[in-house]
């Protein structure tokens, strides 16, 4: 179901290859119980088994047999998505191929991700009657409107490079070179100060959505307290000293 192999880069795979990585509760609870698990990582990398999907999505024969549960399974989904957006640490998207209606959503809370210059991302709910509902949170505040709508409404397959052109993913790669440019973000953020990161992008994600001047004013506090903490006072020594510096935050 799920697979982890902790460390400072935390790795977690979606292994349901059988019904191409699709997500039920059962996923869904595991997941999450990775995710308490990467806590201590620096950076975690999400991915999928095999070369042909990342994720389809809902499970659709646990939605269509379990009438009940329905809305028990959007609210799991949209508590899982807050969760890897809102998460302590980097989370890059490695995408082992295919990216499918609420994987895009996974792939969307994510930091930073990569694909294979082969795959698609595709919102197909319309043609069984379902909607991008959550995915909407974060498509609408990376996208315009009429193309978030456009790709909801026709299900339209974007490649890879329109993908990265849109900024959807950051890069789209040779699947032989998928590894080596997912380390290139691990590295690097490896090499840079957990505290400023931890900080910075909970301090961006909240003042997403303020007016500019609360915005602003949130922003410096907050900046305020990066510069208090240890990792800071370590870089400007490093800087300073012209070495390379000795994260405190772990």
């Amino acid at each position: 179901m799920i697979q982890l192999q902790a460390g400072p880069i935390t790795t977690i795979t979606l292994d349901r290859p059988h019904v191409r990585n699709a997500l039920d509760l059962e996923t869904i609870a595991a997941l999450h119980g990775a995710l308490d698990l990467a806590v201590g990582a620096r950076v975690v990398v999400l991915t999928g088994t095999g070369d042909k999907v990342f994720c389809a999505g809902a499970d659709l024969a646990q939605v269509a047999t379990n009438p009940e549960g329905r809305r028990e399974a959007g609210r799991a989904y949209a508590k899982l998505l807050m969760r890897i957006s809102s998460f302590e640490r980097p989370i890059v998207a490695r995408l082992n191929g295919h990216c499918l209606a609420g994987g895009v959503g996974l792939l969307l809370a994510c930091d930073l991700a990569v694909m294979p210059e082969d795959s698609i991302l595709s919102l197909p709910e319309t043609a069984v009657g379902m909607w991008p509902s959550m995915i909407g949170a974060f498509l609408l505040r990376d996208l315009p409107r009429k193309l978030a709508m456009e790709l909801a409404l026709t299900g339209r397959k974007v490649t890879a490079a329109e993908a990265v052109s849109l900024g959807l993913v950051n890069r789209a790669v040779p699947r032989a070179d998928l590894d080596a440019a997912v380390a290139t973000f691990t590295d690097a953020i490896l090499a840079r100060s957990p505290a400023a990161a931890r900080i910075g992008r909970r301090a961006w994600r909240d003042a997403a959505d303020l007016p500019l001047d609360d915005a602003l004013a949130l922003l410096a506090e907050r900046l305020g307290d990066v510069m208090d903490t240890e990792d800071a006072t370590e870089g400007f020594l490093a800087f300073l000293e012209k070495r390379t510096p000795t994260w405190k935050d772990r």
